[in-house]
């Protein structure tokens, strides 16, 4: 067996491995499905880069084919993903809303860009003259200089030292950080070869894509995608766990911030905000997000949609038994108390307190 036909099955059985579990991933119904989707989705683009490269190299896809047009660039995503991964671990309360959202816009900057670059294909005659000035030198920056390569790689050390922040602040069962820090380290280190190496072929090797760092490179993200995906499965059904605190220091480190959230909560009804989130509730109280984590997680013994949900559930019923609401539909009371769907507020009532709303009201 030739030593290209080694690597192409190398990156197939990680391509597959990326894509089984990621869907395993994906489908899991436990306490960590945010985290879990997070890990899946970082898993699915993985595969599919890995599956690119192997039909470039067994000659189904290339240049002058479908495959140039069709198999897009999507390597400015890892980073984000992996970072968005570590934070929904750290924070069970996370969510992409507001402007997390802008943590995908150098993705969505590469899609658009990706389409741009390949579309002037159409249009080249083999002269420079027949492309625009943007498409010329586009196409010289994206195809000819290690660009791309830079801000992905830059992109995954730069969103694994802000997950490493994350992981820092939280508090997480030291079994939970272990394989965490283990998983940043091996991202940084893996990110910082290839760009060495890339840089280096740029500088000295006239940027010829030479296969000493080119095969290591897929092969590292194969071995990587493989080694995630099972230690992600194996621990798909584990809660997320803070460290135990003594309790005798609970009281006074908790206590008093605590009262304060309670008082928020039924003075002034923060809960009934269905926009509500950690981030804005954290500001109300004058602390970081993961500092009211700490709280939920610590003193509450709980998380924060559970919290919220709570006061939302004793409000929905206080309301029910006002009769200045008598007219509101079920729906309407669960509005009022600051629920933002029917689906959510049954899910919180069967949570809460193991009766269906109607049967709970009856």
């Amino acid at each position: 067996m030739s030593w290209e036909s080694i690597y192409i099955f190398i990156l197939a059985v990680g391509a597959v491995q990326g894509v089984v579990l990621g869907a395993a991933l994906w489908r899991s119904p436990s306490p960590r499905r945010r985290s879990n989707r997070f890990l899946a989705l970082l898993l699915f683009f993985c595969a599919y880069r890995l599956l690119a490269e192997v039909l470039f190299e067994a000659g189904v896809a290339s240049i002058h084919n479908w495959g140039y047009h069709a198999l897009l660039e999507f390597n400015w995503v890892y980073g984000p993903l992996l970072y968005c991964f570590v934070a929904s671990l750290c924070d069970p309360g996370f969510r992409l809303e507001g402007r997390r959202w802008l943590h995908f816009l150098p993705a969505a900057v590469e899609f658009a860009f990706s389409n741009f670059i390949k579309a002037q294909n159409f249009f080249w005659d083999g002269t420079a003259d027949s492309l625009s000035w943007a498409g010329y030198w586009g196409y010289v920056l994206w195809e000819h200089t290690p660009f791309q390569l830079a801000v992905s790689f830059g992109l995954v050390l730069a969103y694994a030292f802000l997950a490493g922040r994350e992981l820092k602040e939280a508090a997480l069962r030291e079994e939970e950080v272990r394989w965490l820090r283990k998983l940043l380290f091996v991202y940084k280190a893996y990110a910082g070869m290839v760009l060495i190496a890339g840089l280096a072929d740029y500088l000295f090797f006239d940027y010829a894509f030479h296969p000493f760092y080119i095969f290591p490179t897929y092969i590292g993200m194969a071995a990587i995608t493989y080694w995630l995906g099972l230690e992600g499965f194996s621990r798909r059904s584990q809660r997320i766990a803070t460290r135990r605190r003594n309790p005798e220091t609970s009281e006074p480190e908790f206590g008093p911030l605590g009262r304060r959230l309670e008082r928020l909560m039924k003075e002034q009804g923060l809960y009934r905000d269905p926009g509500l989130t950690l981030a804005t509730l954290s500001a109300e109280l004058g602390i970081q997000p993961y500092q009211l984590t700490q709280l939920l997680n610590n003193h509450f013994q709980q998380n924060f949609n559970d919290f919220i949900n709570a006061y939302r559930v004793e409000e929905a019923l206080r309301l029910a038994r006002d009769p200045a609401y008598a007219h509101l539909s079920l729906m309407g009371i669960a509005l009022e108390a600051g629920f933002n769907s029917k689906a959510t507020f049954n899910r919180a009532v069967k949570k809460i307190t193991g009766k269906t709303p109607r049967e709970l009201l009856q």
